[in-house]
């Protein structure tokens, strides 16, 4: 198997293989099959350039260490060519998915200044403990007596509340978590791409048979 020589990303270019692909049209449009039969030279050269092109985005490499969300949604100019691609390519719109989760993100770091997560935790392992206390409350005495068991079902409802309340500010997405999203975002781009013009040139290839 010869060896793939990996090249950094080029959006441009990708674009560009893209806009390719999207103008081919009705020459690798089944429902024309007929009309491609009688155009072999077109056949033959749209063949060979898509596998010149498929063979090129193969050596395209994608880093994790080019994404970081902070510029991809901090409205920083200075983006990797990675990150042009996510931003840009395609759709252009999927990273947007992850907007919400980099909000959180962000007012959980400023919570964490004026509220630090190890008092969050703490005051979440009070919670439960007390939670179960009333629970237990609710199994035994209260059994006895309906009022009490009213107030200390409200209780409880109101200490869970409470409690998730809290957890939501400890459970945010992580700048690793986005970072990696966004890395799945631009494989599965290039992913799509490939199989989109595996799909024409075999497409093709069968045609090109037939005519020989």
């Amino acid at each position: 198997m010869r060896k793939i020589t990996t090249i950094k990303l080029n959006t441009r270019r990708i674009q560009e293989i893209i806009n390719y692909d999207y103008s081919l049209g009705n020459l690798v449009n089944i429902n024309f099959r007929k009309q491609l039969l009688l155009n072999p030279i077109g056949g033959e050269t749209s063949l060979k350039v898509l596998k010149e092109l498929r063979e090129e985005l193969d050596s395209y490499d994608i880093s994790s260490k080019e994404i970081d969300c902070n510029r991809v949604y901090g409205g920083n100019s200075n983006l990797t060519e990675t990150e042009r691609f996510i931003m840009y390519v395609n759709d252009g719109r999927s990273y947007l998915n992850y907007l919400s989760d980099y909000k959180k993100m962000k007012e959980a770091e400023e919570l964490d200044r004026d509220f630090p997560r190890e008092e969050r935790q703490k005051i979440v392992d009070e919670l439960e403990i007390e939670i179960k206390r009333e629970y237990r409350k609710i199994e035994t005495v209260c059994k006895l007596n309906k009022t009490l068991r009213r107030t200390t079902e409200a209780k409880i409802s109101e200490l869970s509340n409470e409690l998730r309340n809290i957890i939501d500010t400890l459970e945010v997405p992580t700048e690793e978590y986005i970072n990696n999203m966004l890395y799945l975002i631009a494989t599965s781009k290039i992913a799509e791409i490939k199989n989109r013009l595996d799909s024409k040139i075999c497409y093709l290839e069968d045609v090109m048979e037939d005519i020989a």
